[in-house]
């Protein structure tokens, strides 16, 4: 009769060990799920990250900006004053 309950409480222990055992493996597969989705996360924000500083770099300064957009304010008005030469006035009367 000992014999039958000890065997008993092995197997219900080895019941509860093989239960946690697999409560554990689904939480590592989530976890490694989880760990993947941040690696494949983190690997995007670096592209970014790299694409941003490619693109800062390339940005001409706000001094040199500055100046493009006068030069260009620039160009607008001798434009405008070559088509005004384009088409004279006609001669004032006395």
């Amino acid at each position: 009769m000992k014999r039958g309950v000890f065997l008993a409480c092995l197997a219900l222990l080895a019941g509860l060990v093989a239960a946690v055992v697999g409560i554990r493996h689904g939480d590592t597969r989530l976890l490694r799920a989880d760990l993947a989705l941040a690696r494949l996360e983190r690997d995007e924000v670096d592209r970014l990250r790299a694409a941003q500083s490619e693109l800062a770099e390339k940005q001409p300064s706000p001094p040199a900006l500055a100046t493009l957009r006068a030069d260009h304010a620039a160009v607008q008005r001798l434009r405008a004053e070559l088509e005004s030469l384009k088409h004279p006035l006609p001669p004032r009367a006395p």
